[in-house]
C-alpha cells in the first residue's frame, strides 16, 4: 500500500472545495444568485443585523479587530450580502485576525444570514489548511450547527468562551465550508 504524497493530498482538498463551491453555486447559494437574500438584508432584517453587529466591542485597524478590557464582545455574521460567500465579517473585515487580551471573558454573537444553509463559528487550536470533512479539535468552545433564519429574520446565537494565551482559529465546520475559507486567527495575548 501506498501513502499520498503532500502534493496529492493539498490537490484533493482543492478540488473537493471546488466541488463545494460548484454544488453550492447549483443549489442557488453563490453570490451571483443572492438576490432575494439581498431583498430580505434591504428590508426588515437589516436593523436586526445592524443592531447586533453595532454591539462588537473591537476596534478594526488594517484587517486586525483588537478587543481591551475584562469582556470583549464579538459579533460575527456568516456570508453576508455583499461580502465573500463561505467567509465571516467581523466589524466590516473579511475573517479578519482577532487580538484578544489574556484573562479577558469573550462574549460571541454569531449570526447566520444565509438563507435555507448552516454554519458554525467554533474555536479550536488546530491550524489551516483544512480538509472538506475537517477533524477540528478539540473544539474550545462555539455554535455547533447554528441555527437558520426564520420568520423573516436572521438567526444568531451567543456564547461565551475563557481563552488562555495562545493562538486560536475560529471556524465553520461544516463540512467543505473552513476548506473554502472559513475561518480566521485569534490571537490571545
Amino acid at each position: 500500500m501506498t501513502t499520498p504524497n503532500k502534493a496529492m493530498l493539498n490537490k484533493n482538498r482543492y478540488v473537493a472545495a471546488s466541488i463545494s463551491t460548484i454544488l453550492a453555486a447549483t443549489l442557488g447559494i453563490c453570490p451571483a444568485m443572492a438576490t432575494p437574500l439581498d431583498t430580505a438584508w434591504k428590508t426588515a432584517t437589516l436593523p436586526q443585523v445592524r443592531a447586533l453587529l453595532a454591539s462588537d466591542s473591537g476596534k478594526v485597524s488594517e484587517g486586525t479587530v483588537s478587543y481591551s478590557g475584562k469582556t470583549v464582545h464579538v459579533v460575527a455574521a456568516a456570508s453576508l450580502p455583499g461580502f465573500p460567500f463561505m467567509s465571516f465579517e467581523i466589524h466590516g473585515v473579511t475573517n479578519p485576525i482577532l487580538d484578544v487580551p489574556v484573562g479577558a471573558t469573550v462574549h460571541v454573537t454569531f449570526i447566520n444570514t444565509n438563507n435555507g444553509f448552516g454554519h458554525s463559528f467554533d474555536i479550536t487550536q488546530k491550524k489551516p489548511p483544512y480538509a472538506v470533512l475537517p477533524d477540528i479539535n478539540p473544539i474550545f468552545a462555539g455554535t455547533g450547527f447554528s441555527p437558520l433564519p426564520h420568520d423573516g429574520k436572521f438567526a444568531y446565537t451567543n456564547f461565551s468562551w475563557h481563552p488562555t494565551s495562545g493562538t486560536y482559529y475560529y471556524v465553520c465546520r461544516i463540512p467543505g465550508h473552513a476548506a473554502s475559507g472559513m475561518f480566521g486567527e485569534i490571537v490571545v495575548k
